[in-house]
């Protein structure tokens, strides 16, 4: 029987600062408007390995050997974020005050964790870190020998690329050395805004106050179901295939999206007349050279994000065929995937930076949880995580975000460690969405139990076979 939960006890926290801190690196180094949009929320990546040969003592002393050469490349994440006295913006305080190493464990096997349920497993390894950190580095040992290493980090300072980026850029100084390339950190010169800004008034629409008048109650929030899912690479041809035509050919995600889309119409029924998908997307190869320096953008860890959107009617989403409701999720992508929306995202932010002098900040409406149902699909199939840092590959790379008072239902889509073109799904869904999902005839989301992620035949460390607590 899957363990109730992990049950993880911190062993210690340590602060480790950068050995050899970049000459004139600035005291303070200002995020850019595209990282404003966003805003600042803890976010991580937990990847879960299984028990290396070398025991985790030698995984534990290797981390805390490497960090201090780590930090001196990613150097403000050694850092604080801080807020500026005048505006309320928030920055990066450069000032080596060091990131945080956490060493914990858990009583539970690996093979007996619960990883479908996402509450009793990844919320679990997610140690919670103090406001302000600008990374916390969390290693958790488990009972079989197995361990979890989680990057916890800032919104403020990565996305989606810049969060897989750290453990790839770990992975290679660990095993080489050295690093292929340089991180780029200048943010604000990156992004700049125009004179005068210049952006679409239907911006205003996209987003919201974050403050609790304008969000779901936090009794309501909590309703909300995680779980863990996997797609097979089976699932996902099927899908692709059967959302193409001999006109157009479907994306993988838009495949996925548009057969989530018709369960989320399914789930809605008649309670509501529309509902809505939105997909979190990254810009950095749709930026004009131009305006942006290409190779400088590639190296950049910040935020290159922005949300794309597409509200249907209820009846319409049930009844098209699936090419044509991916046809939709395709149309919708498209139309954020332009050099022009971010330029217009950075202007908006600089005409509405006023929020954060007054304590305040936005987010997006489709995000909030009002209006129509939404759910939010985060992209991360295009982010290719090494994790071999010279003890074996991980058989889990997961990011993980603690919603707060938000209340749409969301997935993370990300690749399987395994290179098998199988996905793996953290869901945030609706009781009766989860339903759905599961009642779904095709299965295409299958719950991520330990066996589905190569946990199932693991043994403990000590060669013993423990019982289940019956």
């Amino acid at each position: 029987m899957p363990a109730e939960r992990v049950d993880v006890a911190v062993l210690s926290r340590t602060l480790v600062r950068a050995s050899d801190p970049p000459r004139g690196f600035p005291a303070v180094l200002p995020v850019s408007n595209l990282d404003l949009i966003l805003g600042s929320f803890h976010i991580y990546l937990v990847s879960v390995y299984p028990a290396p040969a070398a025991g985790f003592p030698a995984v534990a002393a290797a981390a805390r050997a490497a960090l201090p050469a780590f930090l001196s490349r990613f150097f403000p994440f050694a850092g604080r974020i801080v807020a500026d006295a005048s505006t309320g913006v928030p920055e990066v305080a450069c000032d080596n005050a060091g990131a945080e190493l956490v060493v914990a464990e858990a009583a539970a096997r690996l093979a007996d964790v619960d990883f479908a349920d996402a509450d009793r497993s990844l919320a679990r390894l997610a140690v919670p870190f103090q406001e302000g950190l600008a990374l916390s580095l969390q290693l958790v040992r488990f009972a079989c020998g197995g361990f979890a290493l989680s990057w916890g980090s800032d919104h403020l300072l990565a996305d989606g690329h810049g969060l897989t980026a750290l453990p790839n850029a770990w992975a290679e100084l660990l095993r080489t050395g050295g690093l292929s390339w340089e991180p780029h950190h200048e943010r604000a010169s990156l992004f700049r805004p125009r004179s005068p800004p210049r952006f679409s008034p239907s911006l205003d629409a996209e987003f919201t106050r974050y403050e609790p008048a304008g969000l779901p109650n936090a009794l309501l929030t909590a309703t909300l179901v995680r779980r863990n899912y996997v797609v097979s690479a089976a699932d996902v041809a099927r899908l692709r295939a059967a959302a193409s035509t001999p006109a157009r050919r479907a994306t993988r995600l838009e495949a996925l999206s548009a057969h989530v889309w018709k369960l989320l119409a399914a789930a809605v029924g008649g309670s509501d007349a529309r509902c809505r998908m939105a997909w979190l997307v990254d810009g950095r190869r749709r930026l004009d050279p131009a305006r942006f320096d290409a190779d400088a953008v590639r190296r950049y860890l910040g935020n290159v994000v922005t949300y794309a959107s597409r509200e249907a009617a209820v009846e319409a989403v049930s009844s098209s065929p699936l090419p044509d409701v991916a046809a939709m999720a395709g149309a919708a992508i498209a139309g954020v995937f332009r050099s022009e929306r971010f330029e217009e995202l950075v202007d908006w932010m600089e005409a509405r930076k006023g929020v954060f002098r007054e304590g305040g900040k936005w987010t997006e409406a489709v995000g909030a949880g009002t209006g129509s149902p939404a759910l939010v699909v985060s992209a991360f199939v295009a982010f290719r995580v090494e994790g071999d840092f010279g003890f074996g590959r991980p058989r889990l790379v997961m990011p993980w975000v603690r919603p707060g008072r938000l209340g749409s239902a969301a997935m993370t889509v990300a690749r399987s460690p395994r290179g098998d073109g199988s996905w793996v799904i953290t869901a945030r869904l609706w009781p009766r969405l989860a339903n759905a999902v599961d009642a779904d005839p095709e299965a295409v989301f299958k719950p991520a139990a330990a066996a589905a992620l190569g946990f199932g035949d693991l043994e403990p460390a000590d060669g013993v076979q423990h019982a289940s607590r019956l």
